[in-house]
Formats: structure tokens, C-alpha cells, sequence
């Protein structure tokens, strides 16, 4: 960025108006600006802060607080000094309430205060994170993760804190707030009483709307339903009790039961009603899950989940991203992406084997999750052979690989759960062959279709109508019209030589044999004159007329 000089932002403010619009307010950020360079040993001039600011403000149309940011940033570099040492405690950033936070998910890495009472605290078992939980005002929630390098005394649940120069941060369109060693928080004098919040450990017993598994389809809503347990997964994290798929009479969704719960014992083909569970999505897919906040009682109104299986056969035409040997987060079993986890950061990772497929039946395609246990069997290689091929090679993708060379162009038939999306898949069959039936009906639907096109369109008129544009062409082409005519000529004149042995004034000569005469005009005047006898040049005349080349 080039910076420009006073007479330039002078010429500027006189041309268009200041974005600011109160020039005691721009004065003030200066001097703030300014002092906090100061009390960090680099003397700059208000003049210099000035040029700065306003360009970033009036030329680049920054917002003036991110203007302000950017301002200080560029002469704490400028001069070598540390942000941390600058910013510990001693923020410039503007107070916000949680419901303007929430709106700054186009302004990412921004600075602001804010008042907040922590209303949930997450189990968290990753050493580089403190705490992690929610935030709420009187105007909303806010996730917050508060690192480890901050150095921090822990916080107390439902205590009211005051957060100065936190990290407003964007993951998948959400925001949250980073509490790092450049952060301050002190203990609230002031109590925030009445917050914006439906969940928590003080809500335990709060009353719900009641809504059926259709209706699940907003994250973060708090809700309770009455379900049946369709499918448990095989649990592979300390920290989650339960997983696995239930469902009512409007369909069937994920579900995840924390340890944090106390809830001890779920069975499958059971209906419970539940209480306090909330609704997570991750890429679109909803789930449902219960922490300390939820509570599970068997009903004794029987649910029947539908569908309870569905079956499909059909073609592997695609094997998914996210295929193959992939890691998942250990505290939350989520797919890891580039080794971060989007709820838990960096982790270490498990290995898990699995194969997003898309099965074609002809009419439809559907995407298909197969388990590990299910794609072991299906490659003929465990777990533990995948990871030793991909360490061997140094190329994870070459189980992905593995799988898009036998699985692809190959029949199957799926059974499973399905989903709004997904098909979860608890039994997978080779087909050796397509259902015949299905390509029998194929046959005949494709004959149909050629019968049809054949009648629609007529074939020997489309020929008649080649014929007559071949006679149009032949009509309009002059070319062919004079040769036509001058053959006429030729003819009668070759007949009258014929009959009288006298030449006609027309001698139909050859162009080469013109050029050839006349190529020298002195030879052309002493060469003697050679006549053909009349009877054979009538035969070369015949013979041209005669010559179809002529008229092409």
C-alpha cells in the first residue's frame, strides 16, 4: 500500500467526505493511536498517524475501527515492537455486545471487548486449550475457546467476566471468540442476570418445545422429542457414551450421547423421551446431541421409526472425497481436515477406514457411507495393512486409490439407514450381474424410443428434399449454365464442318494453347499458319462435348 502525502489527503478531504463524519472522534483514535505507540518507545508524529489512518479510512473505505487496527499494527512493525506486549491488557479495541460479534464473520482476526457470563463449560481433554463453552449477554451466544499459552486462571461457571482485546474468529460461517495471551480477563463487578440463552446446566429442567425428527433442521435450536433407537455405533472415544441413529415417524437423524450426561444405558428398538438435546449440522447433515444439560427417560408410547432399512442395488459410478484412510479428532470423532479438527483445533488424529460411494440404480443415485468394518471387508485389507501401505508409500491417497480401481463400474446392493442424505450402510453386497429384469425393461423402453423417433421423422422425404436442393444448386449456378449453352454451340458447329469441310469463324481452342501462341508475339507473326484437317478437329470438338469434367 502506497502512502500518500498531506497535500494529497488535504486535496482528498476536499473532494470527498470523510468517512468518519465526526473529526473529534478521528482526533481522538489519533492520539490513542499515538499514546499507545508512545508508551512503547516509538515516538510518531500526529501528522504522520494522520496520513495513515485517513488513507486507509477515505481511500481504501476501511471501517474506522479496523482502520485504527491496521494503523497500529503497521508501526508496531515498522518500529520491531511486540503485539503482545502492546496489546496484553490494553486494548484499543471497541466493546461490542454478543449480537454485534455475531455479525463480524466478514471481518475475521478483529479485536473487541465485550461482557459476557459463561453459561456452559465443555469437557476438554487437548492440552493446548484451557477451557472452551459459551458466552452469553443479554443479546446472545457466543462459543469461545480460551488457549493454554494465555496463562490464565480458569473461569467459573455462570461468574460474569469482562474479556478485553479477545479474537473474533470464523470456522464454516460461525463465529467465536479466541482468548489468547494477548487477552485479559477480569472478574465482573457488574452481573449480567438475565441472559440470552435456552441451554445450560441451570435449565436442566426447563420445558422444550416438543418437535418431531422432520423438524430438526436449525443448528443450535434446543428441543425435546420422543424417539426410537434404530442403530448404536460401535463407540470409539472415552468421552462419548453413545452414538448411533434414531428416528419417529418422520424420519431419522445421528445422535450423540456425551459421558458428561450421567446417562448409562440406551437399547436399540426402544422409544425414550428425551429433553435438552440440541441440534448440531456439520455440512449441511443434522444430528442430535445430549450433554450434561439433556436428560433420557424410557416412554412407554411405542415409536416406530420409518424407514427402518432401505435397500438399494445398483452401480458404483463414484467414489467420494473423503474416502480411503482418513483421521478423526479424538474428542470428537469428526473427520479431520489438513490435521485440525473444527471443533477441537490441531489434534493428533486416529486412522479410520471408510468409502463414500455413489450407487446409480438406473433411476437414482445415492450416496452411500460405508463403515470401516464393512470397507475392510470389501478391499480384503485391514486397518493396520491401510495405514502401513500409506506409510510405506508416503501417499495416504493410494488406499483412495485402491478402492476407486475395484470398487467403480461394479454392482452392489446396500442395505441400511437412510438418512436425509446419506445412506449408512450396514450390510454391502457384491452383484455379479445387473438385474435383468430392470435391464430387460431398459431394452424395451430404448426400442420404444426408436420406433418413436423413426415415425416422427420421415426418411424419404428428407431424401426427396437432398434431391431438390441438389437440382436448386444446379439452377442458380451460372457456370454451369454457360457450359451448358456453349456445348449446344460446339455441337452445331462441329456438325456444320462435318457436312461443308469449312471452318466456322468460332475455334473453340484450348486457353493453354492461346497462351502458348501467344507468348511471343514476333514468332506468332512468321510462324506459318497450320490448319487440322476440318473432318479432325470436328472429332476434338466431339470429343470435348463429350468431356462431362467440363461441366463440373
Amino acid at each position: 500500500m502506497t502512502n500518500m502525502n498531506q497535500t494529497e489527503i488535504i486535496g482528498l478531504q476536499n473532494s470527498n467526505p470523510i468517512v468518519t463524519n465526526n473529526s473529534a472522534n478521528f482526533e481522538e483514535r489519533i492520539k490513542s493511536i499515538q499514546k499507545i505507540l508512545s508508551e512503547n518507545g516509538a515516538e510518531v508524529s500526529f501528522e504522520e498517524i494522520e496520513i495513515k489512518l485517513k488513507e486507509l479510512a477515505d481511500v481504501y473505505k476501511v471501517p474506522i475501527a479496523e482502520a485504527q487496527r491496521s494503523t497500529i499494527h503497521s508501526f508496531l512493525k515498522k518500529y520491531n515492537i511486540s503485539k503482545a506486549k502492546v496489546f496484553t491488557g490494553k486494548g484499543f479495541a471497541e466493546t461490542k455486545k454478543i449480537a454485534d460479534i455475531l455479525l463480524m464473520s466478514h471481518q475475521p482476526d478483529s479485536w473487541v471487548n465485550l461482557k459476557g457470563r459463561v453459561v456452559q463449560l465443555w469437557e476438554n481433554a487437548h492440552e493446548s486449550i484451557a477451557q472452551v463453552g459459551l458466552l452469553s449477554d443479554e443479546t446472545g451466544v457466543v462459543k469461545f475457546t480460551l488457549w493454554s499459552n494465555a496463562g490464565m486462571e480458569p473461569m467459573e461457571l455462570n461468574q460474569t467476566y469482562d474479556f478485553k482485546n479477545v479474537v473474533v474468529k470464523t470456522w464454516n460461517g460461525k463465529v467465536n471468540i479466541d482468548v489468547n495471551k494477548a487477552a485479559s480477563i477480569v472478574l465482573s463487578e457488574e452481573k449480567i442476570e438475565n441472559v440470552r440463552f435456552e441451554g445450560g446446566l441451570e435449565l436442566k429442567d426447563k420445558k422444550n418445545e416438543e418437535r418431531t425428527v422432520s423438524q430438526l433442521n436449525q443448528d443450535g435450536i434446543w428441543t425435546d422429542l420422543k424417539a426410537t433407537v434404530i442403530q448404536l455405533f460401535e463407540n470409539t472415544h472415552e468421552s462419548i457414551a453413545f452414538a448411533g441413529v434414531l428416528g419417529d415417524e418422520t424420519g431419522t437423524m445421528r445422535f450423540t450421547i456425551w459421558k458428561t450426561s450421567g446417562i448409562e444405558d440406551i437399547q436399540i428398538e426402544k422409544t425414550y423421551k428425551i429433553s435438552n438435546a440440541i441440534v448440531k449440522e456439520w455440512n449441511g447433515n443434522f444430528s442430535l446431541e445430549i450433554n450434561r444439560a439433556g436428560k433420557i427417560e424410557e416412554s412407554e408410547e411405542k415409536i416406530v421409526a420409518k424407514p427402518t432399512v432401505f435397500e438399494v442395488s445398483g452401480c458404483a459410478v463414484d467414489i467420494q472425497a473423503g474416502s480411503g484412510l482418513i483421521k478423526r479428532c479424538p474428542e470428537c470423532n469428526k473427520v479431520m481436515s489438513k490435521g485440525l479438527c473444527a471443533e477441537h483445533g490441531k489434534q493428533k488424529g486416529k486412522y479410520d477406514l471408510r468409502i463414500k460411494a455413489v450407487l446409480d440404480d438406473g433411476n437414482k443415485a445415492y450416496e452411500t457411507i460405508i463403515n470401516c468394518e464393512l470397507t475392510q471387508s470389501l478391499l480384503h485389507l485391514s486397518l493396520e495393512e491401510a495405514v502401513l501401505m500409506a506409510t510405506e508409500t508416503l501417499d495416504p491417497d493410494c488406499i483412495t486409490d485402491l478402492i476407486k480401481n475395484g470398487f467403480i463400474g461394479k454392482y452392489y446392493t446396500v442395505k441400511g439407514i437412510k438418512t436425509d442424505r446419506y445412506i449408512i450402510a450396514e450390510c454391502v453386497k457384491r452383484t455379479e450381474f445387473a438385474n435383468q429384469i430392470k435391464i430387460k425393461e431398459l431394452k424395451e423402453k430404448v426400442e420404444t424410443d426408436l420406433q418413436r423417433i423413426e415415425d416422427e421423422f420421415n426418411f424419404k422425404e428428407f431424401e426427396k428434399m437432398i434431391e431438390t436442393v441438389a437440382e436448386l444448386k444446379s439452377d442458380f449456378n451460372p457456370r454451369a449454365e454457360n457450359k451448358i449453352k456453349n456445348k449446344a454451340e460446339l455441337k452445331n458447329e462441329a456438325e456444320f464442318e462435318v457436312e461443308t469441310g469449312f471452318e466456322t469463324e468460332f475455334e473453340a481452342k484450348p486457353e493453354f494453347e492461346f497462351k502458348t501462341e501467344l507468348k511471343n508475339e514476333t514468332e506468332f507473326e512468321t510462324k506459318p499458319e497450320t490448319k487440322e484437317n476440318p473432318e479432325t478437329e470436328a472429332k476434338r470438338y466431339q470429343k470435348l462435348l463429350t468431356d462431362d469434367s467440363e461441366l463440373i
